[in-house]
């Protein structure tokens, strides 16, 4: 099942048509409102006439968390603040991401397509464990018809009977309290099959191999993950779908790059290399060429489950 098909299984033609275009207006906006890209596209004599296709993103410099915070709060905001709907602040760095009201809707839509491609559908029943971050999660799921179980407590026990009471199908957490609530059955002589979980969704970040194997040889059930990080989108980047050949990144939102973390170097698919984004549809707090300081593998063959966006898998 494919929420947005059109989208979602792109020909490689059409995807590039897209991206250049969002590219050439998203250069022209950002070297015309913004100093700090206006300075630094200058001082490598670079105008926004030199950018006009997808391709051409290989001219432009790189950025990384130090840009954030030196221009923190507002100086890489776009248009007024009075357009802002939201700040997400950083936790780790001195950083101020900003989202207009489009930017947020964008988001739901993101997360809403990855639910979908997990099989998280209107019968499902999706549980939030508390989390420290707003993930746009609960929004998505409920644009879905997903019956949404909010406000849990940290108790175990609570947790359970939740669970149990409402026919709990997905539960969304972090690994450590899923882990404790598996160990809590076990102590009292309970299975995680007496629960009516089929599946359940971490932040990819938080969720490495080691540990999805471990949710996995306690819970036997799929363990789905979704990709964000606070400082450019905290939950929607991309997401697994069913199949799990890699996490699906929405490129008419985001434009993925390996590089060699070294020289800068892109490198080719299936390489590992330095995870670097670029915010192609955002309006309030574009990222060009943003370095994430992760490191993954991009696979950009079709995927069995038919969608064509490219794959990211991370290194850990």
């Amino acid at each position: 099942m494919i929420l947005n098909t059109a989208v979602e299984t792109m020909t490689q033609s059409e995807k590039t048509a897209l991206q250049s275009q969002q590219l050439k207006t998203l250069i022209e906006r950002v070297y015309k409102k913004t100093s700090f890209y206006q300075k630094r596209m200058d001082s490598i004599g670079l105008m926004p006439a030199d950018i006009q296709r997808v391709q051409d993103i290989s001219k432009l410099p790189f950025m990384t968390a130090a840009d954030l915070s030196a221009n923190y709060p507002f100086g890489l905001l776009t248009i007024p603040l009075s357009s802002i709907a939201r700040v997400q602040i950083t936790t780790d760095i001195r950083g101020a991401i900003g989202f207009t009201r489009q930017d947020i809707t964008a988001q739901i839509e993101m997360i809403a397509r990855s639910l979908v491609a997990c099989h998280i559908t209107s019968n499902s029943v999706l549980m939030i464990l508390p989390t420290d971050f707003d993930t746009g999660l609960q929004q998505a799921a409920e644009s879905l018809g997903i019956t949404v179980i909010s406000g849990c407590k940290d108790n175990v026990h609570s947790q359970i009977k939740t669970i149990l009471d409402f026919s709990v199908t997905t539960l969304f957490s972090s690994p450590i309290p899923l882990l404790q609530l598996a160990d809590f059955l076990k102590k009292h002589s309970f299975s995680t099959h007496d629960l009516p979980l089929m599946n359940l969704v971490c932040e990819a970040r938080l969720c490495p191999a080691s540990i999805r194997d471990e949710l996995m040889a306690k819970f036997q059930i799929p363990i789905y993950t979704l990709y964000g990080r606070a400082d450019i989108m905290s939950l929607g980047i991309s997401g697994e779908c069913h199949q799990q050949h890699g996490l699906h990144i929405h490129e008419d939102h985001f434009y993925p790059e390996i590089i060699d973390p070294h020289t800068a170097a892109v490198v080719a698919d299936h390489q590992p290399g330095e995870l670097v984004l670029t915010t192609l549809s955002r309006e309030a707090t574009p990222l060009i060429r943003y370095r994430t300081g992760e490191f993954a593998v991009l696979a950009r063959e079709r995927c069995s489950c038919d969608r064509t966006s490219a794959r990211l898998t991370f290194i850990t």
